[in-house]
């Protein structure tokens, strides 16, 4: 499931239990899998400002950021803070329900 379909879904008021519990299972292995992402985007993201020329680091991060793997990773950035926060909010509700 898709992060997108997963916001949508989780804003639902009467979900079940065993589909709140669902929800959270897909959310930390979507998180887990794109915390991985990052890792491999960081990696490489490390290795263009060591080679870049420029002389403020400021220069360098700006063009990494327009680069497509520092694009992705202002996408994926985002996604985990909103998973979290998501994560969150479906933790409440469940402890409500027990």
């Amino acid at each position: 499931m898709k992060l997108s379909e997963l916001i949508v879904a989780v804003k639902e008021r009467n979900l079940s239990k065993d589909m709140l519990e669902q929800y959270r299972d897909a959310l930390a292995n979507l998180s887990a899998q794109m915390s991985l992402e990052m890792a491999e985007i960081e990696k490489a993201e490390a290795i263009f400002l060591e080679q870049s020329e420029e002389p403020k680091a400021v220069f360098s991060q700006r063009k990494w950021a327009v680069t497509e793997k520092g694009q992705r990773q202002i996408t994926l950035k985002h996604s985990l803070r909103a998973i979290d926060k998501l994560y969150s909010s479906i933790k409440s509700r469940l402890y409500q329900l027990y």
